[in-house]
């Protein structure tokens, strides 16, 4: 058992997540790990989003409003700064956790001296109930690797906050900012596979991976360039590169649960 001593930092964006936001919030609340924090950054939801997040009475909530909208990259930011926990989880505010997620998480990473982990997770359309699947990656992802393609799941990560006290995203990066985040962090280490089904994604219609290939490329390629500040040719090798590995990706690594 990992000593309680050990304080985890959990990042959640949110908005209009009212259907979902309290049972994500209480898969964290109910984990077997206690000593945490949840920093729930609400971007200026429509919702009964914040009302819902209100009614929950308990310490280790802390409740940021944005007074206006302004994207996953700035409410990330926003949250990572007020963390305090020795270890950084993430996750988003339609989405959850298995309980004994971060207890085991911790333990894999201090027995391992692991800085950066990840895990396998389950991804369904809560509407369509024979619509799951089951996604893994590679045992350790390194930059070179990540360079080819996002292999970790943003509810599934965690980062030993001393590797990067200060981890920001641009704010300018609108589309894959978590991924903007694993290619910051890969720079210092790299990511292991924690070979368990611990999280719980809910697909979103309008969420990446149901975009189009062509806009997919495009938000790649300005990460790329505005990111890592490759040049023009070398952000679009990468970008079509990584199109390509995307489609290996959903062959080897995701699976139909059912």
């Amino acid at each position: 058992m990992i000593n309680e001593n050990i304080k985890v930092s959990v990042i959640m964006p949110a908005y209009n997540d009212g259907i979902f936001i309290k049972d994500t919030i209480l898969s964290v609340l109910n984990q077997s790990h206690k000593n945490i924090e949840l920093i729930v950054v609400d971007d200026h939801s429509q919702d009964d989003t914040v009302e819902i997040i209100n009614s929950l009475n308990d310490h280790r909530i802390k409740l940021i409003v944005n007074s206006e909208n302004k994207g996953a990259a700035y409410s990330r930011n926003t949250a990572l700064l007020q963390a305090t926990g020795e270890y950084v989880a993430f996750l988003d505010g339609d989405d959850r956790w298995d309980e004994k997620k971060i207890e085991k998480q911790l333990n894999f990473m201090v027995k391992n001296n692991y800085t950066f982990t990840y895990t396998n997770y389950y991804s369904y359309n809560y509407s369509l109930k024979n619509n799951s699947k089951r996604i893994t990656g590679p045992q350790v992802v390194t930059l070179k690797k990540l360079l080819r393609c996002d292999y970790i799941g943003c509810l599934t990560v965690m980062y030993k906050r001393d590797i990067i006290p200060t981890l920001q995203i641009p704010i300018d990066i609108k589309k894959r900012n978590d991924y903007a985040m694993w290619l910051i962090i890969a720079k210092a280490t790299p990511c292991y596979l924690l070979d368990e089904y611990l999280a719980f994604y809910t697909e979103n219609p309008n969420g990446i991976s149901n975009i189009s290939k062509i806009k997919l490329i495009k938000y790649h390629y300005y990460l790329f360039r505005h990111l890592l500040t490759l040049s023009k040719i070398k952000a679009a090798y990468y970008s079509l590169r990584n199109a390509f590995y995307y489609i290996l990706k959903k062959v080897r690594y995701i699976k139909k649960y059912r």
